[in-house]
Parts: structure tokens; C-alpha cells; sequence
């Protein structure tokens, strides 16, 4: 079975790793699992089981515009909208009462479009 895990350029890995941290995902990987005094250049991270990871990418050669988000297909929402309302720009809530669908589109800290939908 082949496993595809997207990679993510950001201009801060140890920032963007607290704040995924922060919404409920787990750091499972990274530089520091084999030399925990580095700079934290690499990581993974995981939410039931779906996993993206993050590189160390230069701010010179970040662009405003992102042109890659994550999508995450999920039992349930939880309390994931709560945390969110405090810690990022959500673009979208929606709530469809005859299908039970939910869906939350909202905004990292980089500017990538994350998607957590369920139902």
C-alpha cells in the first residue's frame, strides 16, 4: 500500500508546529526524534491518522498566494470550530441539516487553505 503525505513550505517550522499543536494535531516525526538540540527543520504532523509534514522553506521565496491546502475527511468536528474561531481566519462554515454534512475551511498561520469536513 502506497501512502502519499503532502509536504508544506513554511518560513517558521517550530511556530507552525505549536500552532497546529494548539487545534489538536500530533507531532509525530521530525529532526529533533534523532538530535533534539537541532533546529527544528523538518516535522510531521497527524490528525487521526492523516499526516502532512512541514519543511524549513526561505520567506524570500514564500508567496503570499498559496497554491497547495489540505483536506481532511473526518468522523466528526468535535470542538475543532471553537478552537479555531481564536487561533486562525476561518473562510467558511457550513451546515447542512438534512444531510448532517459539516464543513470548515479556514486559514494557517502561512496563509494555506485547510479543509475538515465530515457527515
Amino acid at each position: 500500500m502506497a501512502v502519499c503525505i503532502p509536504f508544506l513550505g513554511v518560513t517558521n517550522v517550530e511556530q507552525t508546529v505549536v500552532w497546529y499543536e494548539s487545534l489538536g494535531f500530533r507531532c509525530t516525526g521530525s529532526n529533533r526524534f534523532w538530535d533534539p538540540e537541532a533546529e527544528l527543520t523538518w516535522a510531521q504532523l497527524e490528525w487521526e491518522g492523516a499526516a502532512f509534514m512541514l519543511f524549513s522553506f526561505p520567506a524570500e521565496k514564500n508567496n503570499a498566494v498559496k497554491d497547495a491546502g489540505l483536506f481532511f475527511r473526518v468522523g466528526s468536528l468535535n470542538d475543532l470550530v471553537e478552537r479555531l474561531e481564536t487561533k486562525a481566519r476561518i473562510i467558511e462554515l457550513t451546515e447542512e441539516p438534512f444531510s448532517s454534512k459539516k464543513e470548515v475551511v479556514f486559514e494557517d498561520l502561512n496563509g494555506f487553505r485547510i479543509t475538515f469536513t465530515c457527515g
